[in-house]
């Protein structure tokens, strides 16, 4: 079974007991309503997290010409990314090193290193999508639907609760709470987050003893 914009968003439909038919090429209104919450809906799953499934590693063109605002070279960033990129680098694969000095304008990247790799987020197609994220945005598109289709405030409190935890979780809790925690767990032991934090690396090659706690 191919699962499309159209068959997701009629399960979160039918979530909210509404049984239209939602069609990518409908133009009615309920097609309009649909349309603007799922891209709501869409940017708001993909910004809380690093997701592994909708990110992808370039390595970027460098330009011909030569910048005049003091960098020694100019990349540009590929198109269609989703925000800033998540990790800019000048070594990548096991021996992955950050970038630390570098500038960002617009779609491009400045750095005085000749080869610039980028992490950005993408959106993916939805039949590519795991099962359980689909799930998630499925509640939370039902949240979102409540409200501009059926105008129930309630509901769309509840499931948007179910989707992202309460207001006071800031996002991180209810299924994507838990997607996230799945994500993070599944990093490989030697590629952690925080391996090549400025301040993970200075605690790593300088300190001792217990960092938190000092005054």
């Amino acid at each position: 079974m191919l699962i499309d914009k159209a068959v997701i968003a009629n399960w979160a439909l039918h979530e909210i007991g509404h049984f239209a038919t939602f069609s990518i090429d409908g133009e009615d209104e309920l097609s309009g309503q649909v349309n603007l919450a799922w891209q709501r809906c869409l940017d708001r799953c993909i910004a809380l997290h690093d997701w592994k499934d909708f990110r992808k590693t370039f390595k970027l063109v460098r330009s011909a010409d030569t910048p005049e605002n003091g960098w020694v070279y100019e990349f540009a960033l590929p198109g269609g990314r989703v925000g800033e990129p998540l990790k800019v680098m000048d070594q990548v694969g096991t021996s992955e090193r950050v970038l630390r000095h570098f500038d960002r304008e617009g779609n491009y990247i400045y750095a005085n290193v000749e080869q610039v790799w980028a992490r950005c987020k993408f959106e993916q197609d939805p039949q590519y999508w795991d099962p359980g994220w689909r799930s998630g945005f499925v509640t939370a598109l039902a949240g979102y639907l409540a409200g501009a289709v059926l105008s129930n405030t309630d509901l769309k409190r509840e499931l948007l609760a179910e989707a992202f935890g309460t207001p006071s979780r800031e996002g991180a809790g209810g299924i994507f709470g838990r997607l996230m925690a799945q994500d993070r767990a599944s990093s490989p032991m030697g590629n952690q987050p925080l391996a090549q934090d400025p301040l993970t690396t200075a605690h790593a090659s300088g300190a001792s003893g217990a960092w938190y706690g000092r005054g």
